[in-house]
């Protein structure tokens, strides 16, 4: 990747504030209590997450330009494991609300 040029620079500073990927861990934190993790070992993608807010504070806050590449690659790469981790979800909830939608009326 080439150096970035102002404009790229403004728009990584003011499009994105770092918070929400510790924001995201949380929300990573959420769903390990609900998958009834027992918080013995975090999973990779927490980790990850928190390399990624790593990063990001080093590029976005301050400058550090040499680590710009490595930024991008882990977040497309976090982004297509959490679009899996979506659909495999959106299909579970599918099959679930598929069998809520045939409860009669007289089973509460």
């Amino acid at each position: 990747m080439g150096t970035l040029t102002k404009t790229e620079w403004a728009k990584l500073r003011d499009g994105f504030a770092t918070q929400s990927l510790l924001d995201a861990v949380d929300e990573l934190d959420t769903l390990r209590g609900l998958l009834g993790d027992d918080g013995t070992k975090p999973p990779v993608l927490r980790n990850q997450l928190l390399r990624l807010h790593q990063l990001a504070m080093a590029v976005i806050n301050t400058g550090a330009e040499g680590q710009v590449e490595a930024l991008f690659e882990l977040a497309g790469e976090l982004e297509d494991e959490v679009f899996d981790m979506l659909e495999a979800v959106t299909r579970l909830h599918d099959t679930l609300s598929t069998l809520t939608a045939l409860q009669p009326k007289d089973i509460d």
